[in-house]
């Protein structure tokens, strides 16, 4: 304990907490992964519900302490699944995908210290989802059918987050979301941006 401690002591008297926040110009870019939820109820009977791993590349601009703004990719993932009902002897395939690019504004709360951020963002996303279906019954090809659904629309997206600054690095852990009529796409991510 009392080597964390001294390595503790010799870091914030190398790098003062006032250095950790300083970033001139307020722009940065930055890149994250995380688990995503991908779901959907628009193929009913059929219902959507995966876990898979996403990612996003962003890039934004603080010009004030409190209200910045933000652009970003985000690749939700993609999930093949196969179901098999024994009861009617029937077997489904499903796929479903989704990305887009978005916009925020965002808000920071103000805190007593320059290296710590809580932040939430408001904006909008055009998503792009494929999500598609084949069900194989009893006998066989003549039983099966099959749906899908390829869209693209302009979605409300909104995030919140926290960021530790250790100078021009941060690291960031965020949950963001986007509004669909099948339910809300997210991704719960954990961040690595550079300030500028």
């Amino acid at each position: 304990m009392r080597i964390i401690s001294l390595l503790g002591a010799c870091l914030v008297s190398v790098t003062p907490l006032t250095a950790w926040a300083v970033d001139p110009f307020g722009f940065y870019v930055g890149a994250g992964a995380g688990e995503s939820t991908l779901q959907s109820t628009s193929l009913l009977p059929i219902q959507v519900y995966e876990h898979p791993t996403g990612w996003k590349v962003f890039a934004g601009w603080r010009p004030i302490q409190m209200f910045g703004a933000e652009v970003e990719y985000v690749d939700l993932g993609s999930r093949n699944s196969t179901y098999t009902s024994y009861a009617n002897n029937t077997s489904s395939s499903q796929h479903a995908s989704a990305s887009g690019v978005g916009a925020f504004l965002v808000g920071y709360l103000p805190q007593p210290v320059p290296y710590l951020d809580f932040y939430g963002k408001l904006g909008v996303a055009d998503l792009h989802t494929n999500i598609s279906n084949n069900t194989t019954g009893p006998c066989g090809i003549l039983c099966s059918s099959q749906s899908a659904q390829n869209t693209s629309n302009v979605r409300f997206a909104y995030a919140a987050g926290m960021q530790v600054k250790f100078g021009a690095p941060a690291v960031r852990l965020e949950y963001q979301g986007i509004t669909t009529s099948g339910g809300d796409q997210s991704l719960l991510s954990l961040d690595l941006a550079w300030n500028f």
